[in-house]
C-alpha cells in the first residue's frame, strides 16, 4: 500500500515537474524580449530548449516582413512533414537596430480536472503540458476588442497583454484552446502566439 502510495506522488511530482518546466520557459521567453535591452543571444538559447522531442534547432537569414515597419532579420524553427506535428517559429525582425519577436508554438497539451481540481496530462511527460490557470499567469490585462473583451469563459481563446514590470514593456499573446477556456471538465492547448506590440503600430 506504502509503495503504490509513493508511486502515486512521483506521478504527481512528474506531471507537476512538466508543466512548470514549459509555463517558467514561456514566462522567461516573454520577459527576455521586452526588456529594455535585450539580449538575443540569451532568447536564441533558451529557444534551443524548447523543442519538440526528436526535432532539431534551425536558424536562417530572414529576408522578408509582413509587417511595413519592420525588417526582416532571423528565423529560429523546427521543420515538420505534417500539419498534425508540433512545431517552434520564432522571427526577429528589427527596427533601428532593435529586436522584435513573433513567436509561435503549435502543440498539443491535453489534460482534465480530477475530482479535487487538479489538472491531469494525458501525456505526463509531454514537453509542451500546460493549463490554463498557469498560461493564464501571465496575462497583465486581457485585449480589447471593438465587440468587448478577451479572455471570455465560453471562448477557445484566452487574449492577453503581458507587461514586463521591469521594463514596462508589453506584448501581445494568444492561446488557443479545443474547447471554451472555462471548460472543468479538461481542455487541449493547441497554440500558442507570442507578439511584440510595436508589431501592430501603425
Amino acid at each position: 500500500m506504502n509503495k503504490i502510495i509513493v508511486l502515486i506522488l512521483v506521478l504527481v511530482a512528474t506531471t507537476t515537474s512538466q508543466a512548470q518546466v514549459f509555463s517558467e520557459k514561456i514566462g522567461k521567453l516573454m520577459e527576455l524580449v521586452t526588456a529594455q535591452d535585450v539580449d538575443t543571444l540569451a532568447v536564441k538559447e533558451l529557444a534551443k530548449t524548447m523543442l519538440p522531442k526528436d526535432k532539431e534547432f534551425n536558424e536562417s537569414v530572414m529576408n522578408y516582413s509582413l509587417y511595413d515597419r519592420l525588417e526582416g532579420d532571423m528565423l529560429y524553427y523546427t521543420t515538420y512533414k505534417t500539419a498534425e506535428e508540433d512545431r517552434m517559429s520564432i522571427e526577429k525582425l528589427k527596427m533601428d537596430n532593435k529586436p522584435y519577436y513573433s513567436i509561435r508554438f503549435l502543440i498539443h497539451s491535453s489534460y482534465i480536472y480530477d475530482a479535487s481540481g487538479n489538472v491531469i496530462y494525458d501525456l505526463p511527460d509531454y514537453e509542451y503540458n500546460a493549463s490554463y490557470e498557469e498560461v493564464k499567469n501571465y496575462c497583465s490585462r486581457a485585449m480589447s476588442y471593438k465587440n468587448g473583451k478577451g479572455n471570455q469563459e465560453d471562448a477557445p481563446l484566452l487574449s492577453c497583454i503581458y507587461t514586463n514590470p521591469t521594463s514596462g514593456r508589453s506584448l501581445m499573446y494568444w492561446v488557443v484552446f479545443e474547447k471554451p477556456v472555462g471548460d472543468k471538465k479538461g481542455n487541449v492547448i493547441k497554440e500558442f502566439k507570442i507578439q511584440d506590440v510595436e508589431l501592430w503600430k501603425k
